[in-house]
């Protein structure tokens, strides 16, 4: 029995890195989790592990996230893992690539977010 039995978690940018090493590690403590990124791939990878869903998900549209939204009962947890740092300085900097930047950064956790709270919300005594 795992300390997260039960528990739902989503976790964006699940492919590599912070957000596979997370959804594992959720996994192992029982939870089902949901896998997403863009990299269709890489997410394969995790769908032969116990408690892994995964879905290919492009964080930066709207569209798309309100689609999974709509398909998820209940949830515990969001886990927003995507992000991207452009690399050298901010002379270096495109405006291209800070757009970018910003829409991963900020914008996309403010629509998964908006998105997934009221799953949150009702299935969930204490929000903090």
């Amino acid at each position: 029995m795992g300390r997260l039995d039960g528990k739902v978690i989503v976790v964006t940018a699940a492919a590599q890195g912070i957000g596979r090493a997370a959804a594992l590690a959720f996994a192992r403590e029982g939870a089902k989790v949901i896998a997403t990124d863009i990299n269709e791939s890489k997410l394969q990878e995790l769908e032969e592990c116990p408690g892994i869903q995964i879905r290919t998900l492009d964080v930066t549209k709207k569209k798309q996230i309100d689609q999974f939204a709509s398909e998820i009962e209940k949830l515990d947890v969001l886990f927003n893992v995507a992000g991207f740092v452009h690399h050298g300085t901010i002379l270096d900097c495109e405006e291209k690539d800070w757009d970018f930047s910003m829409n991963l950064n900020v914008r996309s956790m403010y629509l998964m977010i908006k998105a997934f709270l009221p799953k949150v919300r009702t299935t969930t005594t204490r929000i903090s």
